[in-house]
């Protein structure tokens, strides 16, 4: 049973003990069931010789151990639990080649050879599909149903592996993004109002006519508004665990105008093209556009340097499209340091907008960034589905289906064992007498007033043994009263037309009594 959950040592182990022990199973049946323990011993050696060859042949290669198996059935009926154990360990298996055509002419063609060198090969040929759809499909389809469930189940106990590590992960990013949400709350609120009273500190201070200790006091009150600054600075960056360094504390968000002017004094190639007016932005609105634009500058400068940007913003009356594209840098930069994070950061401040971030590369080469920002806040586009391929309720789906799929499978077999086994015993009945026929036959009487009582046709299977017939007659075999596969056979025989002998005489030779 290797391939089922074989995946370590220990199970591999059970594994071959579990399929050692079906072989010793069947082993044992056929030498208790219907045996007489004074056949020869050569005729133990070869089922026990041939169950175990079979077995390690099935180990390396199933397709020819379930030939072996099939010539087995074919010299020993016993054999037959042989052929239905490989099948059902094929089933066990994953599925890999060789395909079915393989599969099928070995279990064929050995169930061929029998009947051909009988005396009754159409009969024998047509038992072939009853005896495969009975011996060999129906196991198979056992053990395919249970290979099939087994992954089913280890599949669910994975799944329930992975969502209890996701879970852990999205409880631990949850944290994570509330620290950052806070320290982003905190930069935004506070910094901005400390900012606005340092900048009314400061006009206090050169206020002229100012009296000299009210004037020192304003300088105390620049200083901690100051200090309290860079403290909420500390802070930020304590709560941010990703170690990025938060934005700078400014009295409020820059504009995209005054986010160029800065950049184009240090230097930068900076061009400007904007259509509308900012009016009907939102606070929120309008940071989130700051960040956007100041994000995608710094990193133009960071990854591309000397390289012209062109910056494109356009405000609607309902939301700002954003257009950001740095062109390929003349000389291949270095590596710049930076968290990585960046992007990353600006999509989710987008998503809880309710807008949209998109970044990669250009056509042309370089780099683009496009936004497009809602003014006011809309509910926060969803994450990406969740894939519910594995989840319990599809893991139930799932063996709801693997048993209508196996009872399908299943039924279908029987049903076409039912229709072979019909098609069988229409084509290929035996010809047979009852018994209260047979007795009626009396011994002179003429071969054309038994004809009504006689079948059309002749049993085609002959003893092994029997006795000489009278001289000159001519002998007709019907089988014994059976209609399927008769132990014996009533042999009449004729001579001049008239009935001179009949005889009940079994098909095989009695054993020897070695007693």
């Amino acid at each position: 049973m290797d391939g089922i959950s074989g995946t370590t040592p220990a199970d591999r182990r059970r594994s071959r003990l579990a399929e050692a022990g079906l072989w010793g199973l069947v082993l044992a049946g056929m030498l208790s069931i219907n045996m007489s323990w004074t056949q020869d011993g050569n005729y133990f050696l070869a089922l026990i010789g041939g169950t175990l060859a079979t077995a390690v042949v099935n180990h390396y290669a199933p397709p020819a151990a379930l030939a072996i198996a099939v010539a087995l059935a074919s010299w020993d009926d016993r054999c037959y639990a042989v052929v239905a154990l490989v099948a059902f360990l094929a089933g066990r298996r994953p599925a890999r080649r060789p395909g079915a055509v393989v599969w099928v002419a070995c279990a064929i063609v050995p169930a061929s050879v029998t009947p051909l060198l009988e005396g009754d090969p159409l009969r024998g040929l047509l038992l072939i599909p009853v005896e495969l759809l009975g011996l060999a499909v129906l196991p198979w389809l056992v053990g395919r149903y249970t290979h099939q469930r087994v992954l089913l189940d280890e599949a669910g106990w994975a799944r329930a592996d992975q969502l209890e590590h996701e879970q852990r992960m999205i409880a631990e990013q949850t944290r994570l993004r509330e620290r950052a949400r806070i320290a982003q709350d905190m930069h935004d609120s506070l910094g901005h109002d400390l900012g606005l009273l340092a900048v009314r500190a400061a006009v206090l201070e050169m206020t002229p006519g100012l009296d000299e200790k009210v004037r020192a006091q304003a300088a105390e009150l620049r200083a901690g508004a100051g200090a309290a600054t860079e403290r909420l600075h500390e802070i930020i960056g304590v709560l941010r665990e990703d170690g990025a360094d938060p934005a700078p504390v400014t009295p409020g968000p820059e504009t995209p105008e005054e986010l160029v002017e800065r950049c184009l004094a240090s230097g930068m190639t900076v061009t400007l093209e904007r259509t509308g007016e900012p009016d009907a932005l939102s606070p929120m609105a309008a940071h989130a556009l700051h960040r956007v634009v100041q994000e995608s500058l710094t990193n133009a400068a960071k990854h591309a340097p000397g390289a012209p940007v062109h910056l494109r913003v356009a405000y609607g009356e309902d939301a700002t499209d954003v257009r950001v594209a740095s062109e390929p840098p003349v000389t291949a930069p270095e590596a710049a340091p930076g968290s990585g994070h960046g992007l990353t950061g600006l999509r989710e401040r987008a998503r809880l907008l309710g807008g949209t971030l998109d970044a990669g590369p250009g056509d042309g080469g370089g780099f683009v960034v496009t936004a497009r920002l809602p003014h006011e806040p809309a509910p926060a586009a969803a994450d990406d589905p969740r894939d519910d391929r594995a989840t319990p309720e599809r893991l139930v789906q799932h063996r709801r289906t693997l048993r209508r799929g196996f009872v399908k499978a299943a039924a279908l077999t029987v049903g076409g064992l039912a229709l072979a086994a019909s098609v069988f015993t229409f084509v290929s009945g035996v010809p047979s007498v009852s018994p209260e026929e047979y007795a009626s036959f009396a011994l002179g009487t003429a071969r054309s007033e038994l004809a009504d009582d006689l079948p059309g046709s002749q049993y085609q299977a002959r003893p092994d043994r029997e006795p000489p017939g009278p001289a000159g007659s001519v002998c007709e075999y019907y089988g014994a009263g059976e209609s399927y596969s008769p132990s014996h056979v009533y042999r009449l025989c004729f001579r001049d037309g008239r009935l001179v002998s009949k005889d009940r005489i079994p098909l095989e030779a009695p054993e020897p009594d070695h007693g």
